[in-house]
């Protein structure tokens, strides 16, 4: 689940703000900083030494002031799976996509609790189900 919430309402400049933050946000979570992710990234991409993935491009890409630096949708991928963090993937949905995602999420307690509900309601219908001895049979 993300931890910024959105909608389709959102401007160019409000989504490039919001997406600034999430690279910030994961990348405090996950205890990297430029440098590391730059490595990683040159790396994971196939950049050669010639054309790495400098540091001061990552910082580029999450600094609040430096709008003529965007992030570029090739590297979203290889970013969420280094940082093991969706935030910046799912503010690229749309509502539709957020919403089955947030209900695929959910299987796994849904199943939990069922599983949970079937022996309560096998007992219960066990209960109702048995016969009461007739008058003549007491």
């Amino acid at each position: 689940m993300s931890i910024f919430e959105t909608s389709w309402n959102l401007s160019v400049d409000e989504l490039d703000t919001l997406l600034r933050k999430a690279l910030k946000c994961a990348m405090l979570a996950r205890g990297i900083n430029e440098e590391a992710l730059a490595a990683e990234l040159t790396k994971r991409l196939g950049r050669t030494d010639s054309n790495p993935v400098t540091p001061g491009l990552v910082n580029a890409w999450k600094a609040e002031t430096k709008h003529r630096w965007s992030l570029p949708a090739k590297v979203i991928p290889t970013i969420c799976e280094i940082l093991g963090d969706d935030s910046i993937r799912r503010l690229l949905m749309s509502e539709k996509q957020r919403q089955c995602l947030d209900l695929g999420q959910s299987v796994p307690r849904l199943v939990s609790l069922l599983r949970k509900a079937l022996p309560e309601a096998a007992e219960r219908a066990e209960g109702k189900g048995r016969k009461r001895p007739r008058r003549a049979e007491r």
